[in-house]
């Protein structure tokens, strides 16, 4: 079984260490038995000057020959200007190849409500690419505003990036029950919180994700632990850990 983690990053710390050769981080996430990764960015979340920088560093290093394509790079845009946006979106879907698209509203100052959003998404089911947003964060960054968006492009898949984090994971979790093409993926509620999910959400869009890359902290110890407290049997771990991503991602 295939183990893909669908929330990583590739942030200054490894940029700085490592340039863009992934060789130690993807030895990293072998060693905690991960095989694929989704490799959200993350200077380009802060800096609104350096998302361009940013997009060609993450689809540099995951075309690199040590990532082996294991590697799925995510792309991002500040859409405030939405004709520069959409066209760095178009520029990373296209020109570089990137495999999805990310936005932190709560990072980087914008809303899922936003005209240039419905756009966004006009992009994203051209190229035939899923959305993830941080969530769980108010006030731009609610399940129910992400909901309301995949609701407007049901054709769109979108994922909770955290399924709510500590606080809104009950919102989160009717938000997916009342959307069929929003993703919840498994990445820092607590195990209260897991447990519901698992229990409530549609197994078939289970994902799951660990955060790893914003520092050079190992959270796998920790987050694969808490997949163990849930007491998932074969069939959902599979699911989660491996079909669901690959049908997502189309792998």
């Amino acid at each position: 079984m295939n183990v893909f983690d669908c929330h990583t990053h590739w942030a200054p710390c490894f940029q700085n260490r490592d340039g863009r050769n992934p060789a130690a981080w993807i030895e990293l996430i072998r060693s905690a038995g991960v095989s694929h990764a989704v490799i959200l960015p993350f200077t380009g979340l802060i800096h609104d000057g350096k998302v361009g920088q940013d997009n060609d560093d993450l689809a540099a290093v995951c075309a690199h020959p040590a990532a082996e394509g294991r590697m799925i790079p995510f792309c991002t845009a500040q859409i405030s200007v939405p004709d520069e946006g959409l066209a760095e979106i178009r520029r990373a879907l296209g020109t570089l190849k990137m495999r999805g698209i990310k936005f932190h509203p709560w990072l980087q100052g914008l809303s899922p409500g936003w005209a240039a959003m419905d756009d966004v998404c006009d992009l994203a089911e051209e190229f035939d690419v899923p959305i993830l947003f941080h969530d769980g964060t108010p006030p731009f960054s609610l399940p129910a505003q992400m909901a309301l968006l995949a609701k407007r492009h049901p054709r769109v898949q979108i994922i909770l990036g955290h399924t709510g984090l500590f606080e809104h994971w009950r919102e989160a979790i009717a938000a997916v029950n009342l959307t069929p093409n929003l993703w919840p993926c498994l990445c820092s509620p607590h195990v209260a919180a897991l447990k519901e999910i698992v229990r409530r959400c549609d197994p078939q869009r289970l994902l799951w994700g660990s955060d790893h890359g914003f520092t050079l902290d190992n959270f796998y110890p920790y987050r694969r632990g808490l997949m163990e407290l849930i007491g998932l049997d074969d069939k959902q771990r599979e699911a989660m850990y491996d079909v669901n991503p690959r049908r997502l991602l189309k792998m």
